[in-house]
């Protein structure tokens, strides 16, 4: 069984309930259920399947318990070619303007080279937590139907699902100083408002 089929299984558990609970308390139990499935499982080609049903079925009784339902956030989803630099800064700003109210994901289309320092810095002057960040390909299921797909940098739309496709004209960071990389920061952040104010979190867009 490949580790990567239970992280997408993992992932689609955050996303539907991470707003209710704390991603420890969700990571726990979905471990829990996957040992106990693998401990009497003979063959474990649906066991994705299955475990992700358990853990949701209970997660969706204490949400219910609690007044809650287990319906997945808004998602937005920043595409850029390397994953490396724009799509990486437009996810953190949206994240910590909206905390856990909108699913906020980031892919490249040729992630290479890893983060930008640069980017880093950038976020780490404006305390915006990046310690979570890394660079993500777009492979089968890695992306869900997204409400707003937004491309930077990007000629061509990618095989993505999305409602919304918007394209956002913003300088590329890549061998930018760091100067420069405030101020394509300072763009997205002007970007990410408007579009959070679209989307209804207009109350969440005020306070980035």
């Amino acid at each position: 069984m490949s580790t990567d089929r239970f992280a997408i299984v993992r992932e689609d558990l955050h996303r539907r309930y991470g707003q209710y609970f704390y991603a420890r308390t969700i990571d726990d139990l979905l471990d829990e259920k996957i040992a106990e499935a693998r401990s009497h499982a003979t063959v474990e080609t649906f066991l994705p399947v299955t475990v992700e049903r358990e853990v949701s079925e209970i997660l969706e009784e204490r949400a219910g318990a609690r007044g809650r339902s287990g319906t997945a956030r808004p998602e937005v989803l920043f595409v850029c070619e390397r994953n490396a630099g724009r799509s990486q800064l437009a996810s953190a700003i949206t994240s910590q303007a909206v905390g856990d109210r909108v699913f906020v994901r980031s892919v490249g289309l040729n992630p290479t080279g890893g983060i930008q320092p640069e980017v880093l810095q950038v976020l780490e002057e404006r305390g915006i937590p990046y310690a979570h960040l890394y660079q993500k390909e777009i492979v089968p299921r890695t992306v869900h139907r997204a409400n707003v797909v937004v491309l930077m940098g990007v000629d061509e739309i990618p095989g993505i699902p999305g409602d919304r496709v918007e394209r956002w004209d913003i300088a590329d960071p890549a061998g930018q100083p760091v100067e420069k990389v405030r101020e394509i920061a300072d763009d997205i952040e002007a970007h990410v408002k408007e579009l959070l104010v679209e989307l209804g979190k207009a109350n969440y867009a005020a306070q980035a």
